[in-house]
């Protein structure tokens, strides 16, 4: 995702502006961005100045980011260190710090992001290769809940289809997902890079008594045609959903499309765009208080 790319798009489809309309006044909150060189895809890459071009494009209120070094580098902290170095490019660019429960010393290492003002703490099972199940993944989740930062496991960045024969990803198995959820006992809790069916299937598999309004599933890899927002509220999403759009491995414009023009109430459109994604990141009262 490189600035020229951006803004040829932008310059060359002037028209999308009307079409995006009722998707950018909403102000909305991008809860899955990276910053970095995806290792396996040239063109995949984005500086802090591009995801202020993207901001700036459809009127994003923030984006939360982590950098793709702490997925593929040999350790979490040396992306960590760099994301809260760029992130200072902008305020719009809330930091959400990779973790790995395999690493030694991620204990420090959480430490330290709450302390440098992440917003929140991403983890990437399939990628670094252990189970939400295991014992360190189970106590890494409880540090996290204990400092109080919402949590953000991301089941894929990409169509497993697209995988480099080096880079295999592992899957994540739906169970151990709706087990996480039943561990943190209304933490925050956020599921990236889920199919629309999946959704369906971890809501199935959790308990009936247990508090879900904390449970959340963002949107980028819902790619099934334009009415699926609207058939995700009819079945009671509009309450569990934020905006996502996982740039710069996938084009943001195309979930910003499906949330533009869905039948939907405005009501369902906000909280989908911004209202979810604030009251995920523990933000509703602050914002509402600031606008009073």
């Amino acid at each position: 995702m490189q600035t020229t790319d951006i803004t040829q798009y932008k310059h060359a489809l002037p028209s999308l502006t009307k079409l995006f309309a009722k998707f950018t006044e909403q102000k909305a909150i991008d809860m899955t961005a990276f910053l970095g060189q995806w290792p396996t895809r040239y063109q995949s890459n984005a500086s802090p100045a591009d995801l202020v071009v993207m901001m700036d494009h459809l009127d994003l209120a923030g984006v939360c980011v982590s950098h793709i070094a702490s997925i593929h580098g040999h350790d979490t902290r040396s992306g960590n260190e760099a994301l809260f170095r760029e992130c200072a490019a902008d305020n719009r660019l809330w930091p959400f710090a990779i973790l790995n429960p395999t690493e030694p010393g991620w204990e420090e290492e959480l430490v330290w992001v709450a302390s440098s003002g992440a917003y929140g703490v991403r983890l990437l099972p399939g990628f670094h290769h252990y189970d939400l199940d295991n014992p360190e993944a189970r106590e890494l989740v409880q540090a996290v809940r204990l400092a109080g930062l919402p949590l953000q496991v991301c089941l894929r960045l990409q169509d497993e289809r697209l995988q480099h024969l080096r880079y295999q990803v592992e899957s994540v198995p739906i169970h151990m997902v709706a087990n996480l959820a039943i561990d943190l006992d209304g933490h925050p809790l956020l599921i990236s890079g889920v199919r629309e069916y999946e959704w369906d299937e971890i809501w199935m598999q959790l308990p009936a008594g247990l508090r879900r309004e904390h449970i959340f599933f963002d949107l980028w890899y819902c790619k099934s045609p334009l009415a699926v927002i609207a058939s995700l509220c009819q079945r009671g999403g509009a309450s569990s959903f934020v905006y996502g759009s996982c740039a710069p491995l996938h084009i943001p414009e195309a979930t910003v499309l499906q949330l533009a023009v869905a039948e939907i109430s405005e009501e369902e459109r906000y909280a989908l765009s911004r209202g979810n994604a604030l009251r995920f990141l523990g933000l509703s009262k602050l914002i509402k208080t600031a606008e009073e």
